[in-house]
């Protein structure tokens, strides 16, 4: 009996396992991150099994699992994966980069664990950047690190873009971040960086991350790391874009040719001139259909073509990185282009058995832009100008050969073909060229388990031509450049660094401590100069024959030298990681400043409580608990070289006996050797949680920085021979609170859901303002929105933003038989103003605060799905509370060019809303044309397919995927313009630090569709 029962379990024991195996199958496939670079040791468990297996040096894989079992999948600094098995065989896995597991976030001279920092700083990375084709870094950052603003001047091939970290903490000094490429700073990246190079983006905002570089660090760092080698197979990858540009060129209704006929007419007879247009031209007008939307013959479809390869891979002891890159931008106005082509090579080298590592950073780039001053010099030669002011009843060239002489002489007064905005775009040659190189390499010595010494030298060399030239044939009306005539700027700027850091790591029981102590020497030389002709015997020479043409134009030289040299320290402790401190101190001496103000102290200090990490706090729910605070002092001396010196210029000839001229020196500009930095004080308090083992994260930080000592012109008496001298003259406050939420899930189907969602609220007040007696306030720069003086349009005032819009307050249109005694000279038809002090009169001391050009909120929302092999990804951002100068309403309406111009008052339109129409115009800066500019903007949706491992084992790829993107496709707002981010440069050197809220004729943001390939082999 027990024989038969012992040969029953054995035969069902045998079944079972028999049945199980059965059951069974072997998974193979390989783990790789979203580049395709293989991840060895990455583990794959069979979840509630202690099974597993790790991945080999390639990245590939073997287990035998059941269909049903869910594959975990995990490396350290990715987000994990689940993956049930159904029929599958093969696995091809793609492990994204999960920043709140990365270990090592770059701070300046050194790095730091993301969950040890005592700052705040934002953490973008690769993951962050495949939205589509981008041109640069500020495109990658725009609405995803909270309290950083960035606008546009121009949307123009190449154009500039501005970036500000927690507001304007200056008026007279730069207020852009410093940029810290691979380990060098730099002041701005002119477009010459690839983005498909970028690694990783760290913004650091508060006095504990930034104080370590003393001078730079006042207006926040962008700490941008490039791409570098990994051991492993070597990956060759290649991404392509092809897309296409449009602009809404209906978003201004212009008159037709017989409206504007009309109204011009009344203009002139109002003015006290004749009328333009006999009755029988305009009636000719009307039957001939005269109309010439300039704005479409000036736009097209534009189109970008986009071409990266690069290759990287490496042994444990040598590592690289190679890239190479193509990017073409033909822009939505014709004749406007932005080409750049760039070569990256990073590598580094393991020697003495790792002891000493040696590297490098080089990158080589070229731009080549073709524009039309949209962001330049002059207003005068914007096409977009040009437009608003251009006649419709004027036919295009081709058109015009199809009037009879009859209609010629009728409608024009002869048969010279009249001048149109085109002219700009067909026959003006403006060409900017610039040649990037930058060379970086360091020595890592490992000295002892606990010290190591870095010594890093870098050089950064900028050859910039500007090329313009105006055919003398041009009859283009308000041209910067005489018609025959040429100019050529060359600059040479050459910029180095040299730093040494010793630091020291030692983990002593509970106590932790990192510090570095090092010194820096940074210099820069540059060269500048500016030639130009006119009057060539042929328009084959222009620019590149400046000395065929008969008469020179006034040549402009300079050169310049600055010289920064710094000793800084850091001490970061940790007491059983729970309680973190950071201390930092950086001593500057800037070449700018007078003999005894060259030097400068800035101190910073923080503190961090890991609560999670505490015994008593026990929570399933919460894994992830900090609170910081810190304080620090950061300094500015980047306001440009020579504006605290006394300088010397030449002066006009002269006669002193009535025959010979004699040339002279005057003084241009008194120097201040009192002259000392701005200092800005930063407070940071910070709230970090995490929920559910971090699946969603959320940082709430608060801030309030003060820069005292802001630079300033003070007025001095016309004795001295000059208007104003550079002091020491106020202070200004930005304060505020951030929000950052995560959110990451990966679903048991297979589906993996991160979220991201951001906001910033910006207060900036001027505290003070040391002004001479009797005065209480400083203009901002003079408009110029016609080629003529709008009017001062911002003000600079104690208890006001830096950016306010001031001008007068419109009340209406005067009627008949109306009388308002604060403008007793006003006719019917003119605009009324409030009498804001009540004295009867209306002057400057009626202005008020009319709007702000800042925003208060800014803010952005990204969403990303992935579901076996697709991703489908939106990007949302957008302002609150900011208020825009459609300046194009202003031209057009001045011009009647504009539908508006129909709303205008007249004698028999008594309800008009707009005053009647005089060439004289509405010189007043006022209410009438300023708009709320908030809006939100869908700047990025994109879908991707990834294909799976089956096919690219029969293609011979180790990854391919191929998307679709739309950029700027929908935009909710109220602002009638072209676009509501656009902040105008207004006239060239304007200084945008006060004159933000101004849109006049810039490069629109363009609705783009693109198609993408990336291939991994």
């Amino acid at each position: 009996m027990k024989k038969r029962i012992f040969k029953f379990l054995f035969l069902l024991l045998f079944g079972v396992t028999f049945a199980i195996q059965a059951q069974q199958k072997e998974v193979k496939g390989t783990v790789s991150d979203s580049d395709g670079v293989p991840l060895p040791g990455a583990t794959i468990l069979i979840k509630g099994v202690s099974k597993g297996v790790s991945t080999d040096f390639n990245g590939n894989f073997s287990i035998n699992a059941s269909s049903g079992d869910v594959l975990l999948i995990s490396f350290l600094g990715y987000k994990s994966r689940e993956i049930t098995l159904t029929t599958q065989t093969t696995l091809n896995v793609v492990l994204t980069s999960d920043i709140s597991q990365l270990d090592e976030i770059v701070i300046g001279y050194g790095s730091v664990k993301k969950k040890d920092l005592t700052g705040s700083v934002s953490v973008l990375s690769t993951k962050d950047f495949n939205t589509g084709p981008m041109t640069g870094v500020e495109n990658l950052i725009q609405g995803r690190a909270p309290g950083v603003q960035i606008s546009t001047v121009s949307s123009e091939p190449g154009g500039e873009m501005l970036i500000r970290i927690r507001g304007n903490n200056s008026v007279n000094s730069n207020n852009s971040p410093l940029y810290v490429v691979d380990g060098f700073p730099m002041e701005s990246l002119d477009n010459s960086l690839n983005p498909s190079d970028i690694e990783s983006i760290n913004i650091l905002k508060d006095a504990s991350a930034t104080a370590i570089y003393g001078t730079r660090g006042a207006n926040g760092v962008v700490v941008v790391t490039t791409k570098r080698g990994k051991e492993g197979k070597s990956i060759i990858s290649y991404s392509g874009s092809y897309s296409t540009h449009e602009v809404d060129v209906n978003a201004y209704d212009f008159l037709n040719g017989a409206d504007y006929a009309n109204i011009k007419n009344e203009t002139d007879v109002l003015s006290g001139f004749q009328p333009t247009y006999s009755q029988e031209a305009i009636a000719r007008i009307d039957a001939l259909g005269l109309q010439t939307n300039w704005m479409d013959e000036a736009f097209r479809t534009g189109t970008t073509s986009d071409h990266q390869l690069s290759i990287k891979g490496g042994s444990k002891d040598t590592k690289f990185f190679f890239s190479a890159g193509a990017y073409s931008w033909d822009g939505v106005v014709k004749n406007t282009s932005f080409d750049r082509y760039n070569v990256r090579l990073n590598a580094d080298q393991n020697l003495l058995d790792g002891k000493l590592k040696f590297g490098i950073n080089t990158s080589l780039s070229t731009t080549e832009t073709n524009f039309l001053g949209f962001s330049g010099n002059s207003l005068q030669d914007n096409i977009l100008r040009g437009i608003f002011r251009a006649n419709p009843i004027v036919p295009t060239s081709e058109a015009w050969s199809t009037l009879s002489d009859l209609d010629k002489i009728l409608i024009f007064g002869g048969d010279s073909k009249p001048g149109n905005p085109l002219q700009s775009i067909d026959i003006a040659d403006n060409k900017s060229s610039n040649y990037f190189v930058l060379a970086n390499a360091f020595l890592d010595f490992s000295i002892s388990k606990d010290f190591k010494f870095k010594t890093q030298g870098g050089v950064r060399v900028t050859n910039s031509k500007v090329r313009r030239f105006l055919p003398s044939y041009s009859n283009l009306v308000a041209s910067s450049l005489e018609p025959g005539a040429a100019t050529l700027d060359s600059g040479l700027y050459k910029y180095y660094t040299f730093e040494n850091v010793l630091s020291f790591d030692k983990v002593i029981d509970k106590h932790t401590i990192n510090a570095i102590l090092g010194a820096t020497h940074e210099w820069s030389d540059n060269e500048y100069f500016s030639a130009g002709a006119k009057d060539f015997t042929t328009d084959a020479l222009g620019y590149y024959s400046l000395q065929s043409g008969a008469t020179p134009l006034t040549p402009v030289s300079y050169v310049s030298s600055t010289e920064l040299i710094s000793y800084l320290s850091r001490i970061n402790y940790s007491y059983d990681d729970k309680y973190l401190f950071t201390f930092t101190f950086r001593r500057d001496g800037s070449s700018k400043f007078g003999a005894g103000n060259k030097w400068g102290n800035f101190p910073a200090a923080a503190v961090a409580w890991k609560v999670n990490n505490e015994d008593f706090f026990k929570s399933d729910a919460i894994s992830t608990l900090k609170l910081r605070a810190s304080y620090g002092i950061t300094g500015s001396d980047r306001f440009r070289v020579g504006l605290g010196q006394s300088t010397f210029s030449a002066s006009a000839p002269v006669t002193t006996d009535g025959a010979n001229l004699d040339m002279g020196t005057i003084s241009s500009r008194v120097g201040n050797s009192d002259l000392q930095w701005e200092e800005t004080q930063k407070i940071d308090l910070g709230l970090e949680m995490g929920f559910f083992n971090d699946e969603l994260t959320m940082e709430i930080a608060a801030y309030k920085n003060n820069t005292s000592k802001l630079l300033l012109q003070k007025s001095l008496p016309p004795s001295n021979g000059i208007s104003s001298i550079l002091t020491n003259s106020g202070e200004v406050q930005n304060s505020g609170i951030e929000l950052n939420l995560n959110f990451n899930h990966n679903f048991k189907s297979g589906l993996n859901w991160n979220s991201n969602f951001s906001i910033a609220y910006n207060e900036n007040e001027v505290k003070e303002l040391i002004l001479p007696a009797g005065i209480d306030f400083l203009q901002g720069p003079q408009a110029r929105i016609d080629g003529s003086v709008f009017g001062s349009y911002t003000i600079l005032k104690e208890g006001l933003p830096i950016n306010s819009i001031y001008g007068y307050r419109f009340l209406g249109i005067l009627q008949p038989g109306d009388v308002y005694e604060p403008q007793p000279n006003a006719q019917p038809g003119d605009p009324l103003f409030k009498d804001l002090n009540g004295d009867g009169v209306i002057s400057a001391d009626d202005k008020e605060v009319l709007g702000n050009g800042y925003p208060k909120y800014t803010f952005g929302f990204n969403n990303s799905v992935s579901y076996k092999n697709f991703t489908l990804s939106a990007f949302f951002a957008g302002v609150v509370g900011v208020d825009k100068i459609n300046g194009n309403n202003i031209i057009g309406y001045q011009y009647n060019t504009l539908e508006i111009a129909k709303e205008r008052w007249t004698p028999n339109n008594l309800e008009g809303t707009l005053p009647q129409k005089l060439w004289s115009g509405d010189r007043w800066v006022n209410d009438r044309f300023i708009e709320d500019a908030s809006y939100v903007r869908m700047k990025n949706i994109s879908l991707a397919y990834n294909f799976n491992s089956k096919t690219l084992e029969k293609i011979g790829l180790t990854s391919l995927q191929i998307n679709v993107t739309g950029l700027n496709l929908l935009t909710w707002d109220s602002y009638s313009g072209f676009d509501p981010e656009v902040n105008s440069k207004g006239n060239g050197g304007t200084n945008l630090n006060v004159a933000s809220g101004l849109d006049a004729y810039s490069y629109p943001y363009q609705r783009s569709f693109s198609l993408g390939l990336k291939i991994g082999i």
